[in-house]
């Protein structure tokens, strides 16, 4: 599933170069955009957009579609255009024979900024009426260029001998990358917040890929500003989770905090950091029976892992933590999962799950004789 920008006739030059079209200033070919965007991973909170967007509408855009193309184009879609904080409606926008185009559209942009139609073989199938393909044109006269027309499976050929006005308007055409790259486009449009922190996150990607790591006098290094004036409830979450478990070792407010962050480039990186540092820490605390010294100690330990910090640069805190345990750190801060853990797994049926775990719930949730019932 891939596109490219088409209008009727009009730009024969942007047709045969579409290959090259980007979003934005920055216009790579498809296979480094994919290579690019493949480097974005799992899409950082702060690049996502705020649950209020530029709209008071609930939702950003709805996809309208034939039922025959829900799975295979509609739905990745959606997924890609939510994974950037894009608040999609299409499950009721499923389009069969009888149903009215036009109310559809109409009950859409109600509660949605802008509107996706799918046009394909499916949607064409339907035998809309003219004056329902020509209403797709005429809803911009009432509320301005909010629909988008996206064509999967068809040509300009084949839009143009079942509707000639839906055949010169502009038009995403699904042949051509790939549905992340489908949804940055669609962005530009309905959400140009988002796609200006995605290109400030290749731009970043681009930077570092040949970056040179130096090392700084700390007189010399200065306090960044402010590059996020707010930070999304997800992550102020995270946050709030690891300074508590951080607090006997590294006591700071919450302001503290978040103003660090907000000074971060990307503040879900470091984020991500601080919440393995206080996993490790935590573990190992409750595993060990330490003093408050030595607690203090295991944290600048774990905290020097995080920086790249080997043996010879943490031999001070060595002599505070048990003997021999300095690897065991050492192994920990290198695991994603926990190397110690109790040995146990969810039950597959509630009646599995023992009894006095059951009364605690009850009582917690005040639900009666749970354990019983």
């Amino acid at each position: 599933m891939k596109s490219q920008l088409v209008r009727g006739t009009e730009h024969p030059r942007e047709l045969h170069d579409a290959k090259e079209i980007w979003v934005g200033g920055y216009t790579p070919s498809p296979k480094v955009g994919d290579a690019l965007l493949g480097k974005l991973g799992r899409i950082p909170d702060e690049l996502k957009g705020d649950s209020k967007s530029m709209s008071e509408k609930k939702w950003d855009v709805f996809i309208g579609h034939a039922s025959e193309d829900k799975e295979s184009v509609v739905r990745p879609l959606a997924k890609s255009l939510s994974a950037f904080g894009v608040r999609v409606w299409y499950d009721e926008f499923t389009l069969d024979i009888g149903d009215s185009l036009s109310r559809s559209i109409d009950r859409g942009l109600a509660g949605s900024s802008f509107g996706i139609v799918v046009l394909s073989p499916s949607f064409f199938s339907k035998k809309w009426p003219e004056y329902e393909l020509q209403g797709l044109v005429a809803k911009e006269i009432g509320y301005g260029e909010t629909i988008l027309p996206v064509w999967h499976n068809v040509t300009r050929e084949d839009v143009l001998e079942y509707s000639p006005p839906l055949a010169d308007k502009m038009a995403l055409r699904m042949d051509q990358y790939s549905p992340r790259q489908v949804a940055l486009r669609i962005i530009k449009v309905i959400r140009p917040d988002i796609l200006t922190r995605v290109h400030q996150r290749i731009a970043y990607l681009r930077a570092m890929s040949g970056a040179v790591a130096k090392k700084k006098k700390l007189a010399e290094l200065v306090v960044s500003p402010i590059r996020h004036k707010k930070l999304p409830m997800s992550l102020i979450g995270r946050i709030r989770l690891f300074r508590a478990a951080l607090w006997d070792v590294y006591p700071h407010s919450m302001e503290f905090w978040l103003d660090g962050f907000r000074r971060d480039l990307h503040p879900s990186d470091e984020i991500t950091r601080w919440e393995h540092i206080a996993a490790c820490y935590t573990e190992y605390a409750k595993m060990a029976e330490l003093t408050p010294e030595q607690k203090e100690h295991v944290f600048g330990i774990f905290l020097g892992f995080s920086i790249g910090f080997g043996r010879d640069k943490m031999e001070r805190h060595i002599p505070f933590i048990p003997e021999g345990d300095f690897e065991k750190l050492e192994n920990m801060a290198k695991s994603t999962l926990p190397l110690y853990d109790i040995d146990e797994k969810f039950p597959d049926v509630i009646g599995e799950v023992p009894a006095e775990i059951l009364e605690s719930l009850a009582q917690i949730f005040n639900i009666g004789d749970f354990a019983k019932s």
